[in-house]
């Protein structure tokens, strides 16, 4: 997300209310809004991105790509966006989990979205330090031994979605 952009403030029902400055927001803990997509493969793993060290949350796991949404923007025009600027895909569809989902100062959208090929993967190292690969079942062993290796909400995430995730 381009650093001059102003995202969304929602109040507590998840209605907008404003747009402001994302660092502001983030300090003054104002709600905001977050679209996130996990990608698949034909295999049904997936994938989770490193966060690059320049980043909210530096080199600790997460979704595939995940992003606040910016002024004038709705979620799903939002997670589009976040897919071609992290990892390179665009023109994919993308399948909506759950919207209006609460994590600490965000409401989210969560999607879902499969590629064909590991190769449509192109991300970017300023937003993005590796992408890796995981079975589901493998996926959920580390989140519960090693959660310090996720962001804060992923564990949540992943828990209570899991199974809406990745049922085909």
């Amino acid at each position: 997300m381009a650093t001059d952009n102003k995202v969304v403030i929602v109040n507590e029902k998840d209605e907008v209310i404003g747009a402001m400055d994302m660092m502001q927001a983030h300090q003054e803990g104002r709600l905001r809004r977050a679209a996130r997509v996990f990608v698949l493969n034909e295999k049904g793993q997936v994938l989770l991105q490193r966060r690059s060290e320049s980043v909210l949350h530096p080199l600790l796991l997460d979704q595939s790509v995940g992003g606040h949404v910016d002024e004038g923007e709705s979620y799903h025009e939002a997670a589009k966006r976040e897919m071609a600027e992290e990892l390179g895909i665009d023109a994919v569809p993308l399948e909506e989990v759950v919207t209006s989902y609460r994590i600490e100062y965000h409401f989210n959208a969560i999607y879902r979205t499969r590629i064909h090929s590991q190769d449509e993967v192109s991300f970017d190292p300023d937003e993005v330090a590796g992408v890796t690969w995981y079975d589901p079942d493998e996926l959920s062993v580390k989140v519960e031994q090693s959660p310090e290796e996720f962001t804060s909400s992923f564990p949540q995430v992943w828990r209570e979605l899991r199974d809406k995730i990745i049922t085909p």
